[in-house]
């Protein structure tokens, strides 16, 4: 259609071939968002908060002051935000039959099995996993048990429990040095 000569309609016409950006937390193109960053955000944004909450109280190592190590947390962060667009893709495919309409897997099942290869390589470095915290020397359940030892209030009681938790006292020791 040949551009109008009426200058109202002209501009009416010019003004439909510029293209208007989409309003903001537009999400219609979006998908499952397991490849998007900032999108997945958008509609994951409190998950993914909420995840990395959880995960920072987890987490086994602690500064000085029993928080997260300022070092460890942009790990936890992109192990929330990993976990946060894993959760999304899942939705995306329970939502789906097991195979598309030409009988293939889904796309998206390899971006959740990268997703899941991220996360868990995120868990390894942050030693949240078994190996991991083997191969840092942290033995949490060890941990629990000399500090439970510790607090116990009688003291035959308590050296059990420290020769349990594979701490032998010497017979020097007295009962005020337990």
């Amino acid at each position: 259609m040949p551009l109008s000569g009426d200058p109202e309609r002209r501009a009416a016409q010019l003004a439909n071939l510029r293209p208007t950006p989409p309003p903001a937390g537009n999400v219609r193109a979006l998908r499952h968002g397991g490849l998007a960053r900032r999108a997945t955000l958008v509609r994951a944004g409190s998950w993914a908060e909420r995840i990395f909450a959880e995960l920072e109280a987890e987490a086994p190592l602690r500064d000085d002051a029993g928080g997260l190590p300022l070092h460890d947390r942009q790990a936890v962060e992109l192990l929330a935000s990993a976990l946060a667009r894993l959760e999304a893709v899942e939705g995306w495919l329970s939502t789906r039959p097991p195979v598309d309409e030409k009988g293939r897997p889904w796309p998206a099942e390899d971006v959740a099995s990268r997703l899941r290869r991220e996360a868990a390589g995120l868990l390894e470095q942050l030693g949240m996993t078994p190996t991991s915290r083997a191969k840092l020397g942290l033995d949490l359940s060890r941990t629990a048990s000399v500090a439970q030892a510790m607090s116990e209030p009688d003291t035959g009681m308590r050296r059990r429990m420290l020769r349990e938790a594979g701490i032998e006292l010497d017979h020097d020791d007295t009962e005020e040095g337990l």
